[in-house]
């Protein structure tokens, strides 16, 4: 088979099960994406001196994959929409067909086009393009009528805590099982001083409020950081679970707090938290006098869209410097770092308050975006998302972390609901009763969760776009034969030894 057709195959399964579950609405959008990921992999694949050849060849992997995008319509429109009663117009149908083939093929052959200028150009202007697309996502949504921006917002919250705790355990090596304190941390800060029932009696800006947020998620993060330098491993991991565990009982409970010294009372019966209520309202951002709205989405998108654009930049620039290629170093061998005259200690801690830094900011978004703020919300399986976000993507990778962050989340919060909506109806119509009230997305969510994980392990350990360091630690042993036979003979000695 021709490689192109192949690769246009993989990318429209993409396509494929958007349309099959979100039907024709989202088509053109589905046909954009496959073609997104068609041209990528055509252009990583293949090498074209010309932005012609690149453009040729992209197109038609993108043409394909637009076609599985179109198989995927007409099987909702056509089979199962019927058997809901569901009756669609012939001339839309096709319209909405053609246009989801057509901006495939474009799509994809820009991208691949783009791909053949020279480095650093073909990066940039890719960024540049996929940046576009981004800003330009609200507008795409409502010209297309399909009301995803309420979900899509709460996604990049969680994928701006994913890159912070990409610090964490991608740079560092340091396994953080309890980073949704942090989460916590920085939204009770924010309804602390910015609420109108605030218990110390603030009333702060949301633009101040954000700042000190990140600043007290960044002492507690020295804070857990501190206690646990001399662990590692499956230690830390428990010691951060701990600390993960805390946060949210002691929200819970700090709503009758009562100190005394000396038998000489301070504070009686002082609410902090609100304890099971949490705290509620919380005063959202005001710009030039316009107040942030909860039924107008648009301005929230933009926001932690620049948000996370800043946060993207400043790790960036962590990466790079002296600071990141000593986490770096930490992380592949703390003795051997330490023997380079790397300070453990200070590292470390940076590593735990830089990574509770973006998660602090990503909980003041969050506490200000729903006005409210629950103990509920900061459960250890957040933590476990987060994590999985970051191995799924690539550990050490920008782009791996937000791609696996956004796989994840919208499967999560977007499509499976839609999924479920789906067997749903279809059940009802079938007018069975053998399966009684199944619930898709909330029975089976983390039975496919874990089965997708588990794939991945068992497919790419390294995760979707890992960094090249950790690729080449992965298959180290395909690359070099002799590296192979040595863990082969090391494994024998120690059988014979036991």
């Amino acid at each position: 088979m021709n490689p192109r057709i192949r690769t246009g195959l993989l990318a429209g399964i993409l396509g494929l099960v958007m349309a099959i579950i979100s039907g024709e609405n989202i088509a053109i959008m589905a046909g954009m994406l496959s073609g997104l990921v068609a041209g990528l992999l055509v252009a990583q694949a293949e090498f074209h001196e010309d932005a012609v050849a690149g453009f040729r060849a992209a197109s038609l992997a993108g043409l394909v994959a637009g076609g599985m995008t179109v198989i995927g319509e007409l099987f909702r429109a056509l089979v199962l929409d019927p058997l809901l009663g569901v009756e669609h117009n012939a001339t839309t149908l096709l319209a909405w067909s053609l246009g989801a083939l057509v901006v495939a093929a474009l799509t994809a052959g820009i991208f691949g086009a783009v791909r053949t200028l020279k480095r650093p150009n073909d990066s940039i202007a890719t960024y540049t393009l996929l940046g576009l697309l981004v800003v330009a996502y609200p507008w795409l949504d409502r010209a297309f009528d399909l009301r995803f921006m309420n979900e899509v917002i709460p996604v990049l919250v969680f994928v701006l805590m994913a890159l912070g705790l990409n610090i964490v355990v991608g740079y560092a090596g340091l396994l953080d099982l309890g980073y949704a304190a942090f989460f916590a941390i920085g939204a009770y800060t924010t309804g602390m001083i910015s609420s109108p029932g605030s218990p110390f009696g603030l009333s702060i800006s949301f633009w101040i409020a954000i700042w000190v947020a990140a600043a007290v998620a960044a002492i507690f993060g020295i804070i857990l950081g501190a206690p646990t330098l001399p662990l590692r491993g499956d230690y830390l991991a428990i010691v951060t679970l701990g600390f993960g565990e805390i946060v949210p009982i002691a929200a819970n409970n700090l709503d009758k707090l009562t100190i005394s010294i000396l038998g000489i009372p301070i504070l009686t019966d002082f609410n902090l938290t609100g304890g099971p209520k949490g705290i509620n309202p919380i005063n959202r951002p005001t710009f030039f006098g316009y107040e942030f709205r909860p039924d107008q989405p648009i301005p929230w998108y933009y926001l932690i869209l620049t948000i996370m654009f800043i946060s993207i930049f400043f790790i960036i620039r962590l990466r790079n410097s002296r600071l990141g290629r000593a986490w770096m170093a930490m992380r592949e061998d703390e003795l051997a770092a330490a023997s380079m005259g790397i300070d453990l200690v200070n590292t470390k801690l940076l590593a735990f308050a830089m990574g509770a830094t973006f998660s602090g900011f990503a909980g003041a978004f969050y506490g200000s975006y729903i006005s409210a703020i629950f103990p509920s919300s900061f459960r250890f399986d957040v933590s476990v998302m987060l994590l999985c976000m970051v191995i799924l993507g690539g550990m050490g990778n920008i782009t791996g972390v937000i791609v696996g962050g956004l796989i994840i989340q919208l499967a999560d919060r977007l499509f499976l609901p839609q999924l479920s909506q789906l067997i749903q109806k279809l059940i009802e119509a079938s007018g069975t009763t053998a399966l009684g009230d199944l619930n898709f997305a909330s029975d089976f969510r983390l039975l496919m969760f874990g089965l997708t994980l588990v794939i991945m392990m068992l497919v790419r350990p390294e995760g979707l776009i890992p960094s090249q360091r950790i690729r080449m630690e992965m298959h180290a042993a395909e690359e070099d034969p002799t590296i192979a036979e040595h863990e082969r003979t090391a494994l024998s000695d120690v059988a014979e030894t036991a």
